[in-house]
């Protein structure tokens, strides 16, 4: 029975598809044959994500009207068939949106009682933010794109539909570190994956078909060295922006390591007074040890050497320290993009923030963080200290719900779902997006 209340809607995509077939647009013709797919996800925001689409494909009949007619009355031919015709099939693919307003369908799709909203909103904007990297940036930034042109709109659809469950999942508070741990290994994963695949022959899968070392320090040392490819830096303080300091929680492709090898140990220690200091330090050093390299005029391949030891003892950081005191040591008090992530965050208004009327500074929240945010002396302040990342894994361990997140006027529940909207939206991008 659902099938047949589907059917038009099935109909419309596969004639949308013929249509783009007829353009040679390969990839659109493979989206629009398997997004009939993604109805048997039984989530109350799919309906809605495909009457989106639905509307956007009337649209294009639309244009395609509209462009057929201007070039026959250009050449004097008849066009009120073809408007009928075109118009027809673009009522009829806008009014199959209107299937999904059956109650059945209504009951079938809400068993499963989870919020529309978030997923929703995490499905559009991850195509919003995919759509301008297809349209604008050449050469193609997508991998489907590079091997089939016009893949890259399929690719796109499969990151959405990834974003949509991700978020789905992290709406969970008790769940949250879990998925959070895992979605941020798989970006690692998929990111060094590539780099692999890349070293190997098939420059495809490298950014810009050159190597680059995947360092975080030399998203701000490498351009002060070169003197240009500033992309990196702009991206990170865009994203920083926007939502703080979860650069190092959510889509850094080495912090997923540190956070591994931090749960090594079940319980974290207290890191001394002077790590703060010490990662300025280091901030500090590293930029100056660029601009000296440039003014020395030094070998490209000398400066390298130096990038990978310093790599190298960020990953020593990593499997002794991290394990042995269940902090993040290496983006805690080594790695020179923390602070700069901590600084610039500051400029978003999200926080985590502490509620003196329930708190009753049992600590156990200390025990969730691994960067260090959370000692006794922040926890009496009721906030994190700076080296906070908006990770929300103390939300997860709190017995009283006493953390939550902030902005500006909103709620608390209202502020985190907005946060995880954004962060994982970013986070697909860049599944989809982030090379060497």
């Amino acid at each position: 029975m659902n099938f047949l209340i589907l059917l038009p809607v099935i109909i419309s995509s596969l004639i949308l598809g013929a249509h783009f077939f007829r353009a040679a647009d390969y990839g659109l013709v493979l989206l629009c044959t398997t997004a009939p797919f993604m109805l048997l996800i039984r989530r109350a925001w799919v309906p809605r994500a495909m009457q989106i689409l639905l509307l956007l494909g009337a649209a294009v009949w639309i244009s395609t009207l509209t462009t057929i007619a201007k070039m026959r009355l250009m050449i004097g031919e008849s066009w009120l068939r073809m408007a009928i015709i075109l118009g027809a099939v673009a009522l009829f693919t806008a009014g199959s949106a209107l299937m999904f307003e059956n109650k059945r369908l209504h009951q079938w799709y809400r068993q499963i009682a989870l919020p529309i909203i978030p997923s929703l909103s995490a499905f559009f904007l991850t195509i919003v933010i995919l759509s301008i990297v297809q349209i604008v940036v050449h050469p193609p930034m997508l991998l489907f794109e590079r091997f089939i042109p016009g893949a890259g709109w399929f690719e796109i659809f499969l990151l959405a539909l990834y974003a949509g469950w991700v978020t789905e999942k992290m709406l969970d508070i008790k769940e949250s570190p879990r998925w959070r741990l895992r979605i941020w290994a798989l970006f690692s994963v998929v990111f060094f994956g590539q780099l692999f695949i890349g070293l190997l022959g098939i420059d495809k899968f490298l950014m810009t078909g050159k190597l680059h070392f995947p360092i975080p320090a030399l998203i701000a040392a490498g351009p002060i060295f070169r003197g240009d490819g500033f992309f990196m830096p702009i991206l990170f303080a865009a994203t920083v922006i926007l939502v703080g300091p979860a650069w190092c929680s959510h889509l850094c492709y080495i912090g997923a390591w540190d956070n591994i090898a931090s749960h090594g140990r079940n319980k974290p220690k207290k890191m001394p007074v002077w790590r703060q200091p010490v990662r300025i330090a280091i901030m500090i050093v590293v930029i100056a040890v660029a601009i000296v390299l440039r003014l020395a005029g030094v070998s490209v391949t000398f400066a390298s050497i130096l990038a990978v030891a310093f790599g190298l003892i960020g990953v020593g950081l990593m499997l002794v320290w991290s394990r042995k005191t269940g902090v993040m040591t290496h983006c805690t008090a080594y790695c020179p993009i923390g602070p700069m992530a901590n600084w610039l965050g500051k400029l978003s208004p999200f926080r985590i923030k502490i509620n003196d009327a329930t708190c009753t500074d049992c600590g156990i929240c200390h025990t969730a963080c691994r960067y260090d945010a959370l000692n006794m002396v922040d926890i009496k302040n009721r906030r994190p200290n700076i080296a906070c990342t908006l990770c929300g894994d103390c939300l997860a361990s709190c017995r009283d719900n006493s953390l939550e997140y902030h902005f500006l006027g909103l709620k608390g529940i209202s502020a985190r779902t907005l946060f995880l909207v954004l962060v994982i939206s970013l986070h697909a991008a860049f599944l989809g997006v982030a090379r060497i």
